[in-house]
């Protein structure tokens, strides 16, 4: 049996990340822990978010669309729905076609919790590009868009 190894860094030969990695790392780690600051002011973990997230992209899904989504069981699922439902921000209802299929709806919450996200995040970002001259900003944003074409 083949042993698993660290990758290296091209730059240095080393195990773990590059300079690049470690820069995209910490750049997601810095943006995410304002979005988790936010969440738990609200009562809200990780989990809860994907769920809110997902139940907005794809505008009222069932339970089984929502646990496929996140790889986790049905029981599971309803876990989480529950405690969402309980802090109001999501709706159970049953599909009108069949009354077996409970479709999970947002509530006017988390909209709002949605839109104090947005802000908080758009604050971090703003804060990161601060300290970038504006011939930077247009130079990141070549490259990012160049990495997502």
């Amino acid at each position: 049996m083949e042993k698993h190894r660290q990758p290296r860094n091209p730059e240095s030969g080393k195990p773990g990340p590059s300079g690049l990695d470690k820069a995209l790392l910490e750049f997601r780690r810095t943006m995410n822990e304002s979005l988790i600051e936010e969440a738990e002011r609200s009562g809200c973990s990780l989990s809860h978010l994907e769920v809110m997230k997902y139940v907005a992209e794809k505008e009222d899904p069932s339970m089984k669309d929502i646990a496929a989504h996140l790889r986790i069981t049905p029981p599971s699922t309803s876990v989480l729905i529950d405690i969402l439902v309980a802090k109001k921000l999501v709706i159970r209802k049953q599909a009108a076609s069949d009354r077996r299929t409970v479709r999970i709806h947002l509530a006017p919450k988390a909209f709002k919790l949605f839109a104090s996200l947005h802000k908080q995040k758009a604050s971090v970002f703003e804060k990161m590009l601060s300290k970038l001259s504006p011939e930077d900003k247009d130079l990141l944003a070549g490259i990012l868009t160049k990495c997502i074409s």
